[in-house]
This record gives structure tokens, C-alpha cells and sequence, in this order.
């Protein structure tokens, strides 16, 4: 997934990743370095929702350059 995303940062500029996290992989995309992002509108009703959170593209070519 990281390696599509430098391509296409070089393609056509892409800035980072967005992924739809369960609650409970919250954790694991944290230490991937995910941020949360604020969602503003969008209700499951009982069923618990996904946490949409951001990596942005030059934190996965700083990690490429480790």
C-alpha cells in the first residue's frame, strides 16, 4: 500500500493515505503514524463506525529513507 502511494505521489501528487479503521486497529494505525480525522457527518446507527484516519505521504518516504 505504501509503495502505491510514493507512485503516485510522483504520478499525480497524492498526499497520503486515508483508511477506514475499525475501533479496534485504531491502535495498530497509530503506530503506523495514522492521525484521526474529524468526521462531521455520518451515523451506523448501533453498529460501531469506522474512524477514518490520514498518513501523510512524505511520513511513508521518511520511513523509506530509515
Amino acid at each position: 500500500m505504501f509503495g502505491l502511494a510514493l507512485d503516485l505521489r510522483d504520478r499525480f501528487g497524492c498526499m497520503g493515505v486515508i483508511v477506514d479503521a475499525k475501533p479496534g486497529a485504531v491502535g495498530f494505525y497509530e503506530g503506523l503514524g495514522f492521525m484521526k480525522l474529524d468526521v462531521t457527518s455520518g451515523d451506523l446507527g448501533d453498529r460501531p463506525g469506522p474512524i477514518p484516519m490520514f498518513l501523510p505521504v512524505k511520513e511513508i518516504a521518511r520511513a523509506g529513507d530509515l
